[in-house]
Parts: C-alpha cells; sequence; structure tokens
C-alpha cells in the first residue's frame, strides 16, 4: 500500500511539474511576441533570387505597393480578416515568381510572405514590337513598366518560338562559358545573315550564322579574340564571320595596305601613284626663302654741280651721217661677184638757163702756148 501511494504522488508531483512548465511558457512568450487585439503589426516579405543578392524585379517596398494597388492593407488589420490565399493570387499573377507563400507565424503579429523568383536570361523585342524576358526552362514573362533587370538584349527578324529555340541554346552555351558569359551585350537576328552577336566593348560584329553547331563557332571565336584580337585591336575588324566550316573570314575596318574599296564595297587594288610607299629615310624639308627685311631708305646725297661740256662736238656728231651700208651679194662665197652699178638718184627738174654761145674749138695757137 505504501509503495501504490509513493508511485501515485511522484506520478502526480511529474504532472503537476509539467503542467507549470506549459504555462510558464505561454505566460512568457505570447505577451511579447502577439499583438493584444489580434491584428498585424508588421509584414516582413523575403524575395530570394536565383543565385543570390538583390531582386531582379520588385523589391520588398514593391511588393508592399503591389498589394496595395489591388486593395490589401495588411498593417493594423485584424489578423483574422487578411485573405492569405487573395495575398498569392495577386503576386503569383506577375509571373516572374516560381513560389509564393503569404502565413503568419503562430503566436506571433507578423504577416510572412516568402517569394522565389525565376531565372530570365535574355529580353526579346520581336517583329511585332511586343518585348518579354525567356526566362530558364523556355519559359516567358511579359515585360511591364516597374521591372528593369540587366540582360543581353534579343532584337530583329525573330518571333517567339525561334526565340525560345535556336537563340534559347545559344544564349544558355553562353552563360555556361565563363570567359563569354558577359562579354556580348545585344543579339541581333539578321534575314540574311542569321545571328549576329555585338560585344560590350568594341565595334566588331561576330557573326554567328544560321547553323546550330554554337559550341564549335564560340570556340572558333575565342581563338580569333585571344590571338589576333590584342594585336590588332579591339576595333580593326569590320566583322568576323564564324559561319564557314575550319576558317574565320573577317574584314578589315580600315583596308589593306595597297588595296582600297570600290562604290560596291569590294576590295581593289590601288594605282601605283595613290599607294603611299612604306617611310625610308625622311626627306629634308623644303625650306621656302624669305625675304631680307628692306634698309631703311636713307637721304641721298646732293649731287656736286659739274662744268658744263661743250655741245659744240655733240652738234657735229649730229651732222655727221652714217655711210650706207655695202650690199651683199646672194651669191654663194668663191663665186665672182658682179659689181652693179648703182642707179642714179633723178635729180630734181632744174630751170632752163639761158643758152650760152657755144665756146670756140682751140685753134692751133692755143696748142702752142
Amino acid at each position: 500500500m505504501k509503495r501504490g501511494r509513493r508511485i501515485r504522488s511522484i506520478a502526480v508531483g511529474l504532472l503537476a511539474v509539467g503542467l507549470l512548465a506549459v504555462f510558464v511558457y505561454l505566460f512568457v512568450s505570447s505577451p511579447s511576441q502577439r499583438s493584444s487585439d489580434g491584428r498585424c503589426g508588421a509584414v516582413a516579405v523575403h524575395i530570394q533570387a536565383h543565385q543570390g543578392g538583390d531582386p531582379l524585379f520588385l523589391s520588398p517596398e514593391g511588393i508592399l505597393d503591389e498589394l496595395t494597388h489591388h486593395g490589401m492593407v495588411l498593417k493594423g488589420r485584424p489578423l483574422d480578416s487578411i485573405d492569405l490565399r487573395g495575398i498569392e493570387r495577386i503576386l503569383s499573377s506577375l509571373s516572374v515568381y516560381e513560389r509564393v507563400e503569404a502565413f503568419v507565424a503562430p503566436s506571433s503579429s507578423t504577416l510572412q510572405i516568402r517569394l522565389r523568383e525565376k531565372h530570365p536570361l535574355f529580353i526579346v523585342q520581336d517583329r511585332t514590337g511586343k518585348s518579354y524576358y525567356v526566362t530558364e526552362g523556355r519559359g516567358t514573362i511579359a515585360v511591364r513598366q516597374g521591372f528593369a533587370t540587366y540582360l543581353p538584349i534579343v532584337s530583329g527578324e525573330l518571333d517567339l518560338p525561334y526565340a525560345t529555340s535556336d537563340v534559347y541554346d545559344l544564349m544558355v552555351a553562353l552563360r555556361r562559358d565563363s570567359d563569354l558569359v558577359d562579354y556580348f551585350g545585344q543579339v541581333y537576328v539578321d534575314a540574311s545573315e542569321g545571328i549576329v552577336l555585338i560585344p560590350r566593348i568594341g565595334r566588331t560584329r561576330v557573326i554567328i550564322g544560321k547553323t546550330t553547331d554554337w559550341a564549335e563557332k564560340l570556340r572558333k571565336w575565342r581563338i580569333f579574340a585571344s590571338s589576333v584580337l590584342p594585336r590588332r585591336g579591339m576595333d580593326a575588324f569590320a566583322y568576323v564571320n564564324l559561319d564557314y566550316a575550319g576558317q574565320i573570314v573577317a574584314r578589315d575596318r580600315y583596308g589593306v595596305q595597297g588595296f582600297g574599296r570600290d562604290e560596291e564595297g569590294e576590295l581593289v587594288r590601288l594605282d601605283a601613284t595613290s599607294v603611299s610607299p612604306e617611310p625610308t629615310t625622311p626627306e629634308p624639308a623644303k625650306v621656302t626663302p624669305t625675304l631680307a627685311p628692306r634698309p631703311e631708305p636713307r637721304p641721298a646725297p646732293r649731287p656736286e654741280p659739274h662744268p658744263k661740256e661743250s655741245t659744240a662736238p655733240k652738234e657735229k656728231a649730229r651732222q655727221e651721217k652714217p655711210a650706207p651700208p655695202k650690199p651683199q651679194s646672194g651669191k654663194p662665197q668663191g663665186a665672182k661677184s658682179s659689181t652693179t652699178k648703182p642707179t642714179p638718184t633723178p635729180r630734181p627738174a632744174s630751170k632752163p638757163h639761158k643758152a650760152s654761145t657755144p665756146t670756140k674749138p682751140p685753134t692751133n695757137q692755143s696748142k702752142k702756148k
């Protein structure tokens, strides 16, 4: 009997200690964490990004603004009147979250909202002008105002099926390559050339083409970028075409020495006169002679008076006429030149003189004398 009473008293004591511990726990924890009137004291929003860090689309404040826009005022509202399923439905309609949870922790006045973002890979602007995100798993998200993410942009002649098939495979291959994950900032789809990649640094267009052997083409670009670009420069080529099997075709941006571009853009050889030879020995520069400065004019000395010369010799020289030149014959040298008599100049007719008496011929007497 005594033994049974002892066991019964021990069991009652243990039960009393347990009940006391429960009452103490409720008394200590409940007043500090639960509002006395049962209202929402705070809202905690937790957003899980794909690789950690800051959210890509909406911040926690943006989540609360989105709920307020739909009429969900949470803080200060009675907890039993909050539509938790309505909160999840509103946030899931944004299509940027793959998981949404809203709940109130036991013995707490804080509303918990937990979200997990989808993983967007790139932004698409198709030929119709529509824009959307392509996420991991080939999903899409409509672009709306308030969303801002730093992602590559794919534009040009493409539609949704092509963006979620061939273009998606190329972007996944770029993300898996540690050297090229952030190398290209824009992707353009051309109707004739196919996919063209635009790097973030430089202006060289990398033509990938239309065939889908992306891994081989990216391997050729890594070889070209590591061996040629460091020697020639990031902007040395207008484009690099990787769409040829076993080779790389590149076009020099500034042309090859001795060649030029015609009106159609074809490479042609220039004339020998238009090609500038390689510089050898620099020629001395031509020096343009400069005129010496003119001396300042000095006053001319006054001429001294000279004695007057007699004018008689000058008058005599004027009176003398030069002798007429001898006529030269036109016959060759050695032939006898015949002297021609000068033609007598006609004298002016003089007045007729009176007939003079003819003189008598001399007589013999005059001969004797």
